[in-house]
């Protein structure tokens, strides 16, 4: 696909360029010619070759000029014609064929690293805030289904450079992985061997993983059974968490508010507060990408 979007942007380069050389070639040495108008008009009668008859080339520069333009003209053109077809019947069959995407051009989108369980979880959630991501996925049988349901997907490990690379890790908000242990572990280092900045949300099935995990890079780690009771637990409660620091806070008594793209943030201190105004989205972000990878509604 990459290819032929190369040569499609090649031969309109190619096609303008000698529409150029007409106009420019007949304004020059053909009298009958006054305008750019005329001159565009009479470069496309000769590339398409209908011959209106009326205007036609008088001097033997402006034969010459003819010559080159319409030898130009019709390569150029037809490979013009040949490069959006092969683009559109390209894209076509991937979707009719149910075939995962090469690449994606994708910008402040999460990544999800597997689409078992957990991984449904993840893009139901993302799906319902209307955030963009795409999966990465190496079983087959599941490529085919997450096509099937309109989800950007990725088919690969998700380990390697260039399957993350295709996902367009350098432009992305975060990444969630929700593999085997083993699997998170190299998905980690890799994804921060190429992107050190990105925001990194690591499922562990084994305590003693973690700072496994964590040397690898990952900047949250997440027990999903755990996590699950911690917020069964608040909701019982009816206590929130402090989006900065994690404390238990009870909103019926906290004084320390702020309302942020509709809805409302409590914290424990000034300080969590005051962090938390400086850079809102990065710590919004956070919570959904930590809620998303155990399914938290």
């Amino acid at each position: 696909m990459r290819f032929m979007k190369r040569r499609l942007v090649i031969s309109l380069i190619a096609l303008f360029a000698v529409i150029l050389f007409g106009m420019i070639g007949f304004s020059i040495f053909e009298p009958g010619v006054d305008d750019p108008f005329e001159a565009f008009y009479f470069t496309l009668v000769t590339i398409t070759t209908v011959g209106y008859g009326d205007i036609v080339p008088t001097t033997t520069a402006s034969r010459v000029i003819a010559s080159v333009v319409m030898i130009g003209g019709i390569g150029a053109g037809l490979s013009t014609l040949q490069s959006v077809f092969d683009v559109v019947v390209s894209r076509r069959l991937r979707t009719e064929l149910g075939l995962p995407e090469r690449r994606t051009r994708m910008k402040d989108h999460y990544i999800i690293c597997g689409y078992g369980n957990v991984g449904r979880q993840i893009v139901d959630q993302l799906r319902e805030k209307g955030d963009k991501f795409v999966v990465i996925e190496m079983d087959k049988e599941k490529v085919s289904s997450i096509v099937e349901a309109g989800i950007p997907v990725i088919e690969g490990d998700a380990a390697y450079e260039e399957v993350l690379s295709r996902a367009s890790i350098g432009g992305a908000k975060a990444l969630i992985t929700s593999l085997e242990d083993a699997s998170n572990i190299m998905v980690v280092i890799t994804a921060k061997m190429l992107n050190p900045k990105l925001y990194i949300v690591s499922e562990v099935e084994d305590y003693r993983n973690t700072a496994k995990l964590k040397k690898a890079g990952a900047d949250e780690i997440v027990h999903c059974h755990e996590m699950g009771a911690r917020v069964m637990v608040s909701k019982a409660r009816r206590i929130v968490l402090d989006p900065v620091c994690g404390v238990e806070v009870d909103p019926s008594v906290s004084k320390l508010v702020h309302e942020f793209e509709g809805e409302k943030y409590y914290f424990c201190s000034e300080e969590c507060l005051d962090a938390f105004k400086k850079n809102p989205k990065r710590f919004v972000d956070m919570k959904r990408a930590l809620e998303a990878t155990c399914g938290v509604v």
